[in-house]
């Protein structure tokens, strides 16, 4: 948005001398005005900042879609100046897809032998019925817990106590699993970001005869990260008025998982523009290699909370 400058003779800033036409200051960026700043100012640069994101997140948004992998393509080679950077977008998805999620009600409870999910056990059905129910009513104690663990001819240690603990709280459900499955949800989230650069190393041993650059495939793990928690989010909005009424669609989520497998053939086919066949085993590769260390994050993060509750 276009206004009257008063400008310096000099950078205050850096003190590099500026011509009458510099907007900017060459060496270090700040902008080439007075201190003075009258109040508009302020209101000038909040809806310019606005308008900036918001054209540059719709175009991002549509270029990841449309057809996915473009934005990726476009990016590496460098038209970088129309697009929310890689990071930023995927932090911002991020953010909002688990402020949904905490937002939109719970699916519908099911009974204890149609839970979906992880399913804990301590030895024997009557063993784990009477554990769930202590840790239901706040009862499992440190001294329960020894005295199941050496009937089942274990010794107790700090670390079998808290997972077993663990285990039945979520068995449990109520107060208690509802932290639990909170903590491991963000902690999950930090697992995630540490593993995009581990996507973008499979992808680099799936594609080192392109002699890209890393960071071209780490842009694409960001991107296609960001696509898969944006088919999450619609899912999870679409899934709201089901659970609102008591209805389990979370047959929507597992669509939303299986678009999220199949785009990746198709982002590669775009943004490495390789023949369909070769892009296509690749990927198979890529998510069953990725798959194993998704597991392997899921499994870690599960004890790690289990461990620091």
């Amino acid at each position: 948005m276009a206004r009257k400058r008063n400008k310096r003779p000099a950078c205050p800033n850096c003190d590099l001398p500026l011509r009458e036409e510099d907007n900017y200051c060459a060496r270090c960026g700040q902008e080439n005005h007075t201190h003075k700043l009258p109040l508009r100012y302020f209101f000038v640069e909040l809806l310019g900042g606005m308008y900036n994101f918001d054209t540059k997140l719709v175009r991002t948004l549509r270029d990841l879609f449309a057809p996915p992998g473009l934005a990726t393509r476009n990016f590496n080679e460098n038209k970088r100046a129309r697009y929310v950077p890689p990071l930023r977008l995927y932090l911002f998805t991020t953010v909002v897809f688990f402020l949904v999620s905490a937002w939109l009600p719970d699916r519908p409870k099911e009974t204890r032998d149609g839970q979906n999910g992880l399913q804990f056990t301590a030895g024997s059905d009557s063993l784990d019925e009477e554990l769930t129910a202590m840790a239901r009513a706040g009862a499992l104690t440190d001294s329960v817990i020894d005295s199941v663990l050496r009937r089942q001819g274990e010794e107790p240690d700090l670390i079998t106590r808290k997972l077993l603990r663990a285990a039945m709280e979520q068995n449990a459900g109520g107060a208690a699993s509802a932290t639990f499955k909170e903590r491991i949800k963000a902690n999950f989230t930090n697992a995630l970001f540490v593993l995009l650069p581990v996507f973008a190393v499979i992808l680099k041993l799936a594609c080192i005869r392109q002699k890209r650059f890393f960071t071209e495939h780490l842009v694409f793990a960001v991107h296609y990260h960001t696509v898969f928690f944006l088919l999450l989010l619609i899912a999870a909005l679409i899934e709201w008025p089901f659970s609102a009424n008591g209805t389990d669609a979370s047959a929507v989520t597992g669509i939303a998982v299986l678009l999220g497998i199949a785009v990746l053939p198709w982002m590669m086919r775009t943004a490495y523009q390789r023949p369909w066949w070769r892009t296509i085993i690749k990927a198979m590769m890529i998510t069953v290699l990725y798959g194993a260390c998704l597991g392997t994050a899921v499994a870690l993060t599960a004890i790690g909370t289990a461990l620091m509750n």
